[in-house]
């Protein structure tokens, strides 16, 4: 669109020019008012002139001051009387130039602006001589006379301004109209709020849960789950404490033989010395370490019927030495040595020789030493970072449980059964007795989780199914109407047995077509709605219609535009 500039009366030329270059529109209407200073001269005129043709505009003198009218046209620039004008694009004519001046006369100013006409700007004059100024006034009627009307010129095509502007005018106007009627097409909706009476329905239904699938297909049974977590974490307990470790005796196996041609018997006893055994330097004594009956005889060891009664058949007893430490672990065939008769008995062994050694060396004996044993301090920390240990293992259990479950919950009764975790420490000695020996170790804890699990839509739907066994031939379930809370676990065990208590209420009623009522409201006046909907649903108790952006004489056009919401009460009772 044409941009307009209005000159102030301060302005230079310097000012007017760069006014002109900043407009965003080639085409500028320059308005200059009688007392602007800015173009009083020719000379500033032609500068306003040569910048514009120079820099491709087309400037345009929008003013009243018939001079400066006068030399804008000189300087080839159009002139328009007023801004209303110039948007229009009418320009004032000026003096013909050229040819007989019959009949072709200037419009001159005497009292008054020269006569406006419609005609395009012409080809600029030469500047006019100066005038002699007339040696006497004429008179009134005769200065009339000499006023001469310029002729209008041939018709011309409107300027190149006028035919965008009113192109955009049309363009706009269509535009205009296109968009109300795609508005009153597409944009409006409506809302229709039905109130029905229905019949309501409940049930309070216990499901049983297995892991069987075929238990799981009967009436009121659900197929469980079980889900299982294994975590393990380890830490190195390094004890601080010292404690000295005693001697040790060193242990052998003694066997006895005789050279009798009969079976005997004799019984070897702790501390009586007759049982005890050196070796051949005396420098170790060993003695048994429990009674031990010995039966001996010619086929070692002896044979049925041998007179050692009922005593088991024993050529060996254990002996251990008598002085503990390390020394008494002595090399095998070195025991050989009798303190006294084992057998003093004459009458159940008279002048028998037994002989007796120890096969392997003796073991087990050690000197007292000093070892690295767990402080109290130790035992508490161990004990309190094991705690510690399996509260995170704890934590790491629940997350794989909840991913093994996939989203469904577990079945956990109101005493926690239904789920269960359990920890083991390695060694199974850890943590030890404060003041015991204990050498520094990598302590394992491993922690152990199992939970039931149940599917609640499966059990949902076992219930809905329930409900529907209570609705009428010919009725449906009334659609938005169900409610259905979460079960609740009444029972549960870790290997998926479960029993859940579930409940459900909602409305049945006669079935509805929704797709077909919407098609009926179509394009309908909104006051018909309820008349309709009565016509094509029972029991209707009320009806409300509200649209968007705002209320019209007719409901939309097109039946997804329309939304129908049921709400669902149950009949009156009447009263008696």
């Amino acid at each position: 669109m044409p941009a307009v500039v209005v000159a102030k009366a301060d302005d230079e030329i310097a000012d007017l020019i760069d006014r002109i270059r900043s407009s965003t529109d080639p085409d500028v209407g320059l308005v200059v008012p009688g007392s602007s200073r800015a173009l009083e001269t020719p000379l500033n005129v032609r500068l306003l002139a040569q910048f514009s043709n120079h820099s491709g505009r087309r400037t345009s003198i929008v003013t009243e001051d018939p001079r400066l009218q006068q030399m804008a046209r000189a300087s080839g620039l159009p002139v328009y009387g007023s801004v209303p004008a110039f948007e229009r694009g009418i320009e004032l004519a000026g003096p013909r130039v050229g040819g007989s001046t019959a009949g072709r006369g200037a419009t001159a100013a005497a009292g008054g602006l020269a006569a406006a006409v419609l005609e395009p700007p012409p080809t600029p004059p030469p500047a006019p001589p100066p005038l002699s100024p007339p040696a006497h006034t004429p008179p009134a009627s005769r200065l009339e006379s000499r006023r001469v009307i310029t002729q209008l010129p041939p018709a011309r095509k409107p300027p190149r301004g006028w035919d965008r502007r009113r192109f955009l005018y049309v363009g706009g106007a269509a535009v205009a109209i296109i968009g109300i009627i795609l508005f009153m097409t597409l944009a409006p909706s409506a809302k229709v709020t039905i109130t029905i009476a229905a019949t309501p329905l409940s049930v309070n239904s216990t499901l049983q849960g297995t892991t069987n699938p075929t238990l799981a297909t009967q009436a009121d049974h659900v197929l469980t789950g079980v889900v299982t977590g294994t975590a393990s974490s380890q830490f190195t307990a390094t004890p601080t404490g010292t404690t000295t470790l005693p001697a040790v005796a060193a242990k052998a196996t003694l066997l006895f033989t005789t050279n009798a041609s009969s079976d005997i018997s004799f019984t070897l006893t702790p501390g009586n010395t007759n049982s005890e055994v050196q070796t051949a330097d005396q420098s170790a004594t060993f003695a048994p370490s429990h009674s031990t009956v010995i039966c001996l005889g010619p086929q070692n060891p002896p044979p049925a019927g041998s007179p050692c009664g009922t005593s088991p058949y024993n050529a060996t007893a254990p002996y251990v030495d008598l002085t503990a430490g390390s020394a008494g672990n002595v090399n095998g065939g070195t025991l050989t040595l009798w303190q006294g008769d084992p057998c003093p008995n004459l009458v159940g062994c008279p002048g028998i020789n037994i002989s007796v050694t120890n096969e392997t060396g003796a073991t087990g004996g050690a000197d007292p030493k000093q070892v690295t044993a767990a402080s109290s301090t130790d035992v508490a920390n161990w004990t309190a970072q094991v705690t510690q240990v399996e509260a995170g293992l704890a934590t790491q259990l629940q997350t794989q449980l909840q991913s093994h479950a996939a989203g469904k919950p577990f079945a956990k009764d109101p005493a926690g059964n239904g789920q269960i975790t359990s920890y083991k420490v390695t060694p199974t000695s850890f943590p030890p007795a404060a003041g015991a020996q204990f050498s520094a170790g990598t302590i394992t804890v491993t922690g152990t989780s199992e939970a039931a699990i149940y599917d609640p839509v499966a059990a949902r739907n076992d219930v809905i199914a329930d409900l529907d066994k209570l609705v009428k031939s010919g009725d449906v379930l009334a659609q938005g109407s169900l409610t259905t809370p979460p079960c609740e676990v009444t029972q549960a065990n870790v290997n998926g047995t479960v029993v859940l208590a579930c409940s459900a209420t909602a409305f049945s009623q006669p079935t509805v077509n929704l797709d077909t009522l919407k098609a009926q409201l179509t394009g309908r006046n909104p006051g018909n709605a309820q008349k309709i909907i009565e016509s094509n649903v029972k029991k209707v108790q009320g009806v409300t219609v509200s649209e968007w952006p705002f209320k019209l004489f007719y409901l939309p056009l097109r039946a997804s535009q329309i939304d129908i919401v049921e709400n669902f009460v149950a009949p009156a009772t009447k009263s008696p």
